[in-house]
């Protein structure tokens, strides 16, 4: 019945009114829309958030079985192995606990993107895009995500780093 009518209404030449009606809604959900702006830092905080738990549970990972990864970088050929799981420890659960609470993140944003360039480059390359192959569908989702934060800080509010710079 709603069908029909809008016909005999577009028919009549009455559809400019529906048409009005339906942009003047549009444009109500378009305010709306527009009001969440005042809730941007929220959208980074909970990117902080999802970074945090993903680098902290692979640094704890990697603390846990220290001496596997150590021996599984020296077969990839990293020289120092011992010295860089420690590295990339450190930068895991250092940069996991800076991104947390908001401090330096985009300076903790430079090493992280550093370590997802070689895992991606150097471990997963060669096994293509998805993740179910070990392919670098993740790390290059988890580079995406840091360069946000990277161009745009730690967000408003949440982060130490917008109350120690705020003038």
């Amino acid at each position: 019945m709603f069908f029909r009518s809008r016909i005999f209404c577009w028919k009549c030449n009455s559809s400019k009114n529906i048409k009005t009606k339906e942009l003047r809604l549009i444009l109500i959900f378009h305010k709306s829309l527009e009001r969440l702006k005042n809730l941007d830092y929220l959208g980074i905080l909970l990117l902080r958030l999802y970074l945090f738990m993903v680098f902290w549970s692979a640094g704890i990972g990697k603390v846990e079985n220290f001496s596997n990864f150590s021996s599984w970088l020296q077969k990839l050929g990293f020289p120092f192995s011992d010295i860089s799981t420690y590295l990339v420890i450190s930068v895991e659960l250092g940069g996991a606990a800076l991104i947390l609470v908001g401090l330096l993140v985009r300076w903790v944003c430079i090493p992280l993107l550093l370590t997802m360039g070689v895992v991606i480059f150097v471990v997963q390359w060669e096994n293509g895009w998805d993740k179910e192959s070990n392919g670098i569908e993740m790390a290059v989702t988890y580079s995406a995500m840091l360069l946000i934060l990277l161009f745009s800080g730690g967000g408003k509010y949440l982060s130490l780093d917008y109350w120690i710079t705020r003038h």
